[in-house]
C-alpha cells in the first residue's frame, strides 16, 4: 500500500503496532515479525523515506523521519500505537517520544540506545554502496557480489533486498547518494525527555556492541518503566539471529 508517497505493509487487524526498520532495510524484512503479531494485532510497516518504495528526500535526520511517521500515524487514523523500531527505527522512536505530539502506548526499541553511535559498522556498508553497482541481473547473481565484498551473511541478505528491477538489470531502491553523503546524521544521538512514562522495553543482542551501560543509565533517568531483554546467539539483527527467543520476549511485552 502507498500514502502520501510512504509505501507500507498492512497486516492483522487490532490494536495498532507501527516497526521502523533500521537504516537500508525495507517492511519486507519485517514481515515474518508482523505475521506472528497479526495473529492480535494490526501491524504497520513502513518502508521509511529514501528506502524501498518509499519516497526519496534531501535529509536522514531524525526531526524530519519523526515529522513523516507522525503525519503517516494521522493520516492513517491510527490511535495510541506501539512503535517497534530497530537501529535507525528505534532512535526514531525515542524521538517521537521526546516530540510528544502523538499518544503512544507502548515503544520497543531493538539493540539501539540514544547515545551518539560509532561509525565503525555502518561505514562497512557505505563502502560498498559508494562502490558502482556492477550489471547485476539477477538475485542470485547479486548474492555472489555482496558475498565477494563481505562474509556476513545479514549484511548480504540486507543489501540483496535493497535492490529491484530496472528492465534487464538490478538497481539500488535506496537513496545511495544521500546515505553515502549523509550517513553521519544517522550517528547522531537523540536528546531524550526528562521524564517519560510511555512503557520501554529495550531488546539487545548478546553478541551485539551496540548496546553500553551509558547508553542503558541515560534511558533508565529518562523513562520510569523501562524493561531491558538480552536475547541469546542475536548480534545487532535480533530479530534474523533468533527469531524465536525475540518473538517470544517481545509478545510478553505487548
Amino acid at each position: 500500500m502507498c500514502n502520501k508517497d510512504l509505501f507500507f505493509r498492512d497486516f492483522g487487524n487490532g490494536k495498532p503496532i507501527i516497526i521502523l526498520h533500521g537504516i537500508m532495510g525495507s517492511s519486507d524484512f519485517w514481515a515474518p515479525t508482523a505475521k506472528v503479531l497479526s495473529n492480535k494485532y494490526r501491524v504497520l510497516i513502513p518502508d521509511l523515506p529514501n528506502h524501498g518504495n518509499s519516497l526519496h528526500t534531501n535529509t536522514l535526520d531524525y526531526q524530519s523521519m519523526t515529522n513523516i511517521i507522525e503525519e503517516f500515524t494521522i493520516t492513517n487514523n491510527i490511535e495510541k500505537p506501539i512503535i517497534i523500531g530497530h537501529s535507525y527505527g528505534g532512535k526514531i522512536a525515542l524521538q517521537m517520544a521526546k516530540k510528544n505530539n502523538i499518544d503512544i502506548e507502548k515503544i520497543v526499541i531493538i539493540d539501539i540506545t540514544s547515545g551518539k553511535q560509532d561509525s565503525k559498522n555502518i561505514e562497512k556498508m557505505i563502502k560498498i554502496l559508494s562502490h558502482p553497482l556492477p550489471f547485476i541481473s539477477s538475485y542470485k547473481q547479486a548474492s555472489k557480489y555482496f558475498a565477494s565484498l563481505t562474509d556476513d551473511q545479514n549484511t548480504i541478505t540486507l543489501l540483496s533486498k535493497g535492490l529491484k528491477r530496472k528492465g534487464k538489470q538490478l538497481r539500488w531502491k535506496w537513496n545511495t547518494e544521500l546515505l553515502c553523503r549523509q550517513y553521519s546524521q544517522i550517528l547522531q544521538p537523540i536528546t531524550l525527555p526528562t521524564q517519560c512514562h510511555i512503557p520501554l522495553l529495550l531488546i539487545k543482542g548478546e553478541r551485539s556492541d551496540y548496546i553500553t551501560p551509558s547508553g542503558i543509565k541515560e534511558l533508565q533517568y529518562s523513562f520510569s518503566q523501562l524493561r531491558v531483554a538480552s536475547i541469546a546467539n542475536a548480534g545487532h539483527w535480533v530479530h534474523v539471529d533468533n527469531f524465536d527467543d525475540f518473538i517470544s520476549t517481545l509478545e510478553s511485552f505487548l
